[in-house]
């Protein structure tokens, strides 16, 4: 029993450890993302960075660092649609902003449209 302890204990430090400043996340299946000024990463029912800012004419990939499907879809009201259907784990989908303005989406599996949606949503600000 005192050995389970202590390996639960260890690999739950060990997890603690893999942080930093951008977090890296990894799926089943070797599948890593690390978020960046034109990436966005799906894991864990959440988008990272869930708010984005970006110039016009900046085209933003989104992958799947997860071991289940999500997809990336405009929100209701949203100027611009795109859809990008299923996304499996270690997948992307690009999609290019031109017009300034503020554009809502979320994962149809794992969030509800609406203005705003919810659920595992995100925000892109165009400038």
């Amino acid at each position: 029993m005192r050995m389970r302890v202590i390996l639960v204990i260890g690999a739950f430090t060990a997890l603690l450890g893999c942080g930093g400043n951008s977090p890296t996340y990894g799926g089943g299946g070797g599948n890593v993302c690390t978020p960046t000024a034109t990436q966005v990463c799906m894991m864990n029912l959440a988008f990272s960075p869930a708010n984005l800012t970006i110039a016009h004419g900046t085209a933003v990939t989104w992958k799947n660092g997860d071991g289940v499907n999500h997809t990336v879809t405009s929100a209701i009201g949203s100027a611009d649609t795109y859809n990008s259907n299923f996304i499996a784990g270690g997948g992307t989908f690009s999609h290019t902003f031109a017009t300034a303005g503020t554009y809502r989406y979320y994962c149809t599996i794992h969030g509800v449209d609406g203005n705003p949606p919810t659920g595992m949503q995100g925000t892109i600000t165009v400038n």
